[in-house]
């Protein structure tokens, strides 16, 4: 993908895995040699500190306010090639102003009812912020947490075709990935114990950055 970039993790629920997006995407692009920041907008603050661990080379910054958000993303897309963006949980005014000033919003959806009833709100959303700003931001379901075999699973990623944004390849329910994030630490730092979980996130990753989703 050329050129700048801002991508934004938005959810209206918790526990979707923006974090692990986030974190992740950073730092394959800061891998790649981009000029690459993480906009922790999460109150929680769980992705910032991941980050500041696992790669405390990458500018990591807060911005804990929708006007926070609106007067100071554009002014770090001059300092950066690539922005991504950790939004909260909610789509209150500090996820809206996140949409208004981001290229492309990737939508983490997790296999429950309530998971995707999430994802179906988030994409209403998205979809107001295209009609106010008369195109963007794209925007990509990422299914998550996905057990293939079980029902939920199948079900999500046949109710994900039904939305009106597009889906990606999703992650899989690992335990590498909470152990990645307990020791602040990428998956492909983990060695054997990642190393299914690094070639699935790097797929995911190579998918919707590289080629577009």
């Amino acid at each position: 993908m050329e050129g700048s970039m801002i991508v934004s993790l938005i959810n209206s629920k918790g526990g979707v895995g923006k974090s692990t997006l986030a974190v992740h995407l950073t730092a394959w692009w800061q891998r790649q040699g981009k000029r690459v920041a993480l906009v922790d907008a999460d109150t929680q603050g769980s992705s910032s500190t991941w980050l500041r661990e696992a790669a405390p080379e990458i500018p990591v910054l807060r911005l804990q306010s929708a006007d926070e958000i609106l007067d100071g993303v554009p002014g770090l897309c001059q300092e950066y090639e690539h922005l991504v963006v950790d939004g909260p949980a909610g789509l209150a005014e500090i996820s809206r102003a996140i949409l208004l000033v981001t290229d492309w919003a990737w939508l983490p959806c997790g296999p429950s009812v309530l998971d995707l009833r999430a994802a179906t709100e988030a994409v209403r959303v998205v979809l107001q912020a295209r009609q106010i700003r008369q195109g963007p931001p794209r925007a990509t379901l990422v299914p998550n947490k996905l057990q293939l075999h079980h029902r939920l699973s199948r079900e999500l990623l046949a109710a994900l075709g039904e939305l009106p944004v597009a889906s990606a390849g999703g992650l899989s329910l690992r335990q590498a990935y909470a152990d990645a994030a307990g020791q602040g630490a990428l998956v492909w730092e983990l060695g054997s114990r990642g190393r299914v979980a690094t070639r699935e996130m790097m797929g995911v990753l190579h998918g919707l950055v590289g080629q577009g989703a």
